[in-house]
């Protein structure tokens, strides 16, 4: 009977691996936008065939509408006094639920035709208001009970270094959910309740990140953290646990030594060189990707660091793998990113968008990759 169990053991380890080795990327579109910066694309709209984003440069608001072939449509500066301008925070860039564009800042949502033209503005208040340098993702909201008049809105975007000025983390929460009709708030996902919390030492707050991606169609939201092992499901409705969803990464050095600490960590002060999750985002099929950093060796970090005075392994592709997951279990191992390849948005079709920058050649232009994530 021992040695029936053991091989069941070996020939179910045998078929996960396998299934969980089936998924790879490949490329099927390519497009050039012209611009002087980098263009971080944050959102897509179907109808219009259109992408939205931002030129990455200075502390400026210039939005710009793309055609699927990267052609740019509309560039607008949103910089400034008067309607429909702004000098704080773009916290949010993106597509409302009828094709308009909105911008939330940290006290107002902006709302602008497909043209870019300026439409509305409603003005609140935040307890604790976040202000967000150059990274605007696209907005995360609902209705109330579809209620049209009850609008909710999170609070600040994914990645946001939030607990900065926390003094424990037991009591801080990932996600803050403002309702603009009642002007009140609701938190969800204590931290003092993720499964990694009692590993966790205060000293970490700063790098400890909300990391979150909504389907808004069934109004769910997906949560975790930068250093966390699970993903959990929230009905946005009800605001209750749908389920947890474990994370087996493939190399993530932060584990290695507990508790999680900012004297266990790797680091190159003042840089770490840690392990954590950087995104998640929402495919067709009740599918979810998490795009996670792996840990870099000091001796590498120290010459890459030497021959790029900006380099940080947070923003390099090769440290970079993803992760398959529907909505109850992991699919995939870790699969490596396209070469050069920045992870955007998420497209229909589990199709996802890269920016390629490749650092040692300079073009005049700033290309980008879609690849489709497939069974293989």
């Amino acid at each position: 009977m021992k040695a029936l169990n053991f091989h069941f053991s070996i020939l179910f380890f045998f078929i996960a691996t396998t299934l969980q080795a089936q998924f790879k990327l490949v490329k099927v579109d390519e497009f050039n936008i012209n611009s002087l910066y980098p263009v971080e694309i944050v959102d897509f709209n179907v109808d219009s065939g259109r992408f939205l984003g931002y030129e990455k440069e200075g502390y400026g608001f210039t939005v710009l509408l793309v055609k699927e072939n990267g052609e740019i449509d509309k560039k607008q500066s949103l910089k400034g006094q008067g309607p429909g301008k702004f000098n704080s925070a773009m916290n949010f860039l993106g597509f409302g639920d009828k094709g308009d564009v909105w911008v939330i800042t940290p006290n107002q949502l902006i709302t602008y035709d497909y043209h870019l033209e300026h439409k509305g503005s409603e003005k609140f208040a935040l307890n604790n208001a976040f202000f967000t340098s150059l990274m605007s993702q696209s907005p995360i909201y609902y209705y109330k009970n579809g209620n049209k008049s009850s609008l909710a809105i999170v609070t600040y975007p994914s990645g946001t270094a939030s607990f900065m000025k926390a003094k424990s983390l037991e009591k801080e929460f990932l996600v803050e959910v403002f309702n603009l009709e009642d002007r009140e708030s609701s938190f969800l996902a204590p931290v003092g309740k993720r499964p990694f919390y009692r590993s966790l030492d205060n000293s970490v707050a700063t790098m400890y990140n909300p990391i979150f991606v909504q389907d808004k169609e069934s109004a769910r939201l997906f949560v975790t953290a930068t250093l966390d092992n699970e993903i959990t499901v929230i009905d946005l409705q009800t605001e209750k646990v749908l389920s947890n969803i474990k994370i087996n990464h493939g190399d993530f050095g932060s584990f290695k030594n507990l508790p999680i600490s900012d004297r266990n960590l790797p680091s190159y002060p003042p840089y770490t060189l840690a392990s954590i999750n950087r995104k998640i985002l929402y495919l067709d099929g009740e599918l979810i990707v998490l795009d996670y950093v792996r840990e870099i060796p000091s001796g590498t970090f120290k010459k890459k660091r030497t021959d790029d005075p900006s380099y940080h392994h947070f923003n390099d592709p090769f440290y970079h793998r993803l992760i398959l997951f529907n909505q109850k279990e992991q699919l995939s191992k870790d699969i490596a990113l396209p070469k050069n390849g920045k992870l955007m948005i998420s497209l229909p079709g589990n199709r996802l968008l890269f920016q390629i920058i490749d650092p040692e050649v300079e073009d005049d232009f700033f290309r980008y990759e879609i690849y489709e994530v497939v069974k293989g």
